[in-house]
């Protein structure tokens, strides 16, 4: 489905990819672990498109995205849920949601809508709020819905689980494995390494730019370098 091969990403003179090469096949759970500043972010904002490798490949289902805008990217399938939410805190849940489906004409949105909210009863109960009011774990929440009304193939999380609470997490984390069963491909940006390689089918390890590792989530949980580095010993 998705297949980069060989991308340096430049902030200014400043490499922060290089040579990054990662595929997701259709119905997985890829994640991308490795420490703050290591490049996890640039990666999923390169695929997304605001920002465009200086060198290197990106295909989407044998499409070159490599240079396509945001906006191309979006209506080609991808949907980005950004670190930080990003979601729009002076409009409701429900224009919040409105925005994530902008690109689509079809007749289903509302169908799509209905099951968000299914999927996340406290945005139904909290529909018409200014979205700056919700709490941490609601506003993530509310960009994964938001990211969702795209109807995305795959689908791009970034830090899902950070700054929740233990059992927020344990819901996210949870939502994520529904979102797969249900046929979403997922590559998922996580520094809870633990959790996120107990879901992912297959994982890359990112150290400042560099992919260094890769194999199964589980044969990542038990590896000696990645439990002393990521996994707390």
């Amino acid at each position: 489905m998705l297949d980069i091969k060989d991308i340096n990403v430049f902030y200014g003179a400043i490499q922060a990819l290089n040579n990054v090469s990662i595929n997701v096949q259709k119905g997985e759970i890829v994640a991308i672990i490795g420490s703050n500043g290591a490049g996890k972010s640039t990666l999923l904002r390169t695929i997304s498109g605001m920002l465009h490798p200086r060198t290197g490949t990106i295909m989407f289902e044998g499409k070159n995205i490599t240079t396509s805008p945001a906006h191309e990217i979006v209506k080609a399938g991808i949907s980005h849920s950004p670190e930080g939410r990003r979601i729009f805190t002076n409009m409701s849940v429900h224009e919040n949601l409105q925005l994530g489906a902008y690109i689509r004409k079809d007749a289903e949105i509302q169908r799509d809508m209905d099951a968000v909210l299914n999927r996340f009863p406290r945005l139904r109960e909290r529909f018409r709020q200014n979205a700056g009011t919700l709490s941490g774990g609601e506003q993530q929440m509310l960009a994964i819905g938001r990211a969702l009304m795209s109807k995305p193939d795959l689908l791009l999380l970034d830090e899902p689980s950070l700054g929740l609470a233990p059992n927020l997490v344990a819901e996210i984390f949870n939502i994520v494995l529904d979102l797969n069963k249900e046929g979403c491909t997922i590559l998922i940006v996580e520094q809870n390494a633990n959790r996120a390689l107990e879901i992912a089918h297959r994982a890359y390890v990112l150290e400042t730019g560099n992919i260094v590792l890769t194999d199964t989530g589980r044969a990542l949980l038990t590896n000696p370098k990645v439990k002393e580095a990521y996994l707390g010993g």
